[in-house]
């Protein structure tokens, strides 16, 4: 018998799964976006795998949102950066662990 594994999905360009949407370790697909999702252990939505694509398979570009809009914390042990002006939403807390250091260029 042969396993099935269905992945939670949304069609809708920008679509990111709220902490509701998926438990810790399950996948959610963006299939507009190519992007995709999990939770982690601390709670938080987090994308899942590398940035955007140049030409062909060039690693070049990463995009990245504006506003923080929910709880985020960054693993322990690694770096964040993101670049531009960056919005954290109102009651929203994004947590750097001792250690570690969150860069906005």
């Amino acid at each position: 018998m042969a396993n099935t594994i269905i992945i939670k999905n949304s069609t809708t360009a920008g679509s990111v799964p709220g902490t509701g949407d998926v438990d810790v370790g399950e996948l959610a697909l963006n299939v507009e976006d190519r992007k995709m999702y999990t939770k982690n252990s601390g709670g938080s939505v987090v994308q899942v795998g590398g940035g955007a694509t140049g030409a062909g398979t060039d690693d070049i570009f990463y995009e990245n949102g504006q506003t923080v809009t929910s709880d985020y914390t960054i693993t322990s042990g690694k770096n964040a950066m993101s670049t531009g002006a960056i919005t954290i939403d109102s009651g929203v807390t994004v947590t750097v662990p001792s250690g570690s250091r969150w860069i906005i260029i």
